[in-house]
This record gives C-alpha cells, structure tokens and sequence, in this order.
C-alpha cells in the first residue's frame, strides 16, 4: 500500500470523524435547549401553583375574618363583646377593631406588613399593606359589598357611600391551573348566605355589589361551575359557614 495512499484515507477519516462531532455538538445544544424549555414551563407551573394556593390561603383566612366580624357573638378571652356590629368599610379595620376599648384582632398581626411598592408586576398600583394585596396581581383586592344588607349583614350607615365589605376577589383574569371546586368545601364559592349572587362593578377602587338574593341576578361561574379567571374566585363571607370546612378545603387533593 502506498504512502500518497494512506495519507488520503487518515484525512478521510479524520473530516468523517470532524463532521460526526459537529453533528454530535448540534444534537447536544438542541437537547439541552428543549429540557432548559421544558424545566422553564415546569418553573413557571409550580410559581402559578403556589401563588394560586397562596390565593385561596389568604383568600378564605379574609372570608373568615369578615364572618368573625359580622358574627355578634364573637370575642376573644379578655375582651368584651361587641355591642353592636358596624359595617366593615376597610379591611384594614380586620387587623384591629376601632369599635372596641380593648384589643381585637380578626387576622394575625403579619396582614400589617408593609409591602414593597416597587415591585414591576403590579408597580404603580402595588398595595401597600399585605390584607389589601392580592397575591395574583400584587395589586388590591376587588372589594365586595353588600348596599341593601342583603344575607343578614351590615348594611352602609347613613351618609356612607357603599356598602359594608363582605369578601374579596382577585383582579387576575388569568386562567387559573384548577377550575372546578365541585365537591369541595369551595364548591359554592362565589355565594353569600347560601345564595347571595354577585354582579356589576364600579370604579376604581373596584367594587362587586350583592344584588337581589332571591331574584333571578346573574350568576356567575363561581357558583358550583367551572372557573375560567381568577377574578370569578370570590371569598365571600357566609354567615352559616363552619370554619373548619375551609381548612380542609386547603388541603384538599389538587
């Protein structure tokens, strides 16, 4: 065999094997951008997932609290009952009664957390204290009031625009990852007094008003249907309502 011979044949195969790593290099780039993609996708599921649970968290800890407040006979060891309940016209009243002489608190103390108003997401609207903060949007809760004193609560006293605050709902019309509560202690969420309904809303601060209970008002998807928006997620307080059944509904299958 000749030299001029197997010299051709070493350059043959050194290009062979110069091209099949070029190749190789490209098929390795192209997986690791697809499971970079694919652990993206699976990050960014698993921050909605929470923000959403943080949603229902502090979304049913507000309802609850509303329910305390309109309930005449709540107290806490140490303070005396409330002689008469007032219409809740700011939630912030939740972090403490201005009504009593001595201490009552609805929510724990960390719901008076002072917030970072320049996070972009929300920025220039950012709320600024955390029970005023919608964990979806980083924005303030859409409030829903009750004008007429509709399901037994608190109606407006005289001379006061709007009526006392009975829930909250997200301000997200983003696509919430669960959309059906059904069979859940959430299955009703949306009604108030086992049939409030909800409808309308105002001007910015966006308010929901509870209309007639025994009408035919428009339903929305919230009761006992499929969700497609986080907005139709309405924590509305519900003077019936066990508490225990909202833990539950927290730790229930998702």
């Amino acid at each position: 065999m000749s030299l001029p011979f197997v010299i051709k044949r070493l350059k043959i195969t050194a290009m062979n094997r110069n091209g099949f790593t070029f190749l190789m290099a490209i098929f390795m780039v192209m997986l690791i951008g697809i499971v970079l993609g694919l652990t993206g996708q699976s990050w960014k599921s698993i921050m909605k997932r929470e923000r959403e649970k943080e949603l229902l968290f502090r979304g049913s800890q507000i309802k609850e609290a509303i329910e305390n407040w309109y309930n005449p006979k709540y107290t806490v060891p140490g303070v005396q009952p409330r002689a008469a309940i007032h219409p809740l016209m700011d939630l912030k009243d939740l972090l403490l009664d201005p009504y009593t002489l001595t201490p009552l608190r609805y929510l724990p103390q960390n719901y008076a957390a002072e917030l970072d108003g320049n996070d972009p997401k929300c920025a220039p609207d950012c709320a600024k204290l955390k029970v005023y903060q919608d964990p979806m949007t980083g924005k303030e809760w859409t409030l829903i009031r009750d004008n007429a004193g509709a399901g037994g609560f608190a109606a407006a006293s005289t001379g006061i625009q709007g009526g006392g605050i009975i829930g909250v709902a997200s301000k997200s019309d983003e696509e919430p990852l669960k959309t059906d509560f059904k069979g859940t202690a959430l299955e009703n969420m949306g009604a108030a007094g086992g049939g409030t309904t909800v409808a309308g809303a105002g001007t910015a601060p966006q308010t929901v008003t509870v209309t007639d209970l025994n009408g035919p008002a428009s339903l929305t998807p919230a009761l006992g249907g499929k969700m497609t928006k986080y907005s139709e997620w309405k924590f509305i307080a519900d003077k019936n309502n066990d508490h225990t059944k909202i833990y539950k509904a927290y730790h229930e299958s998702w």
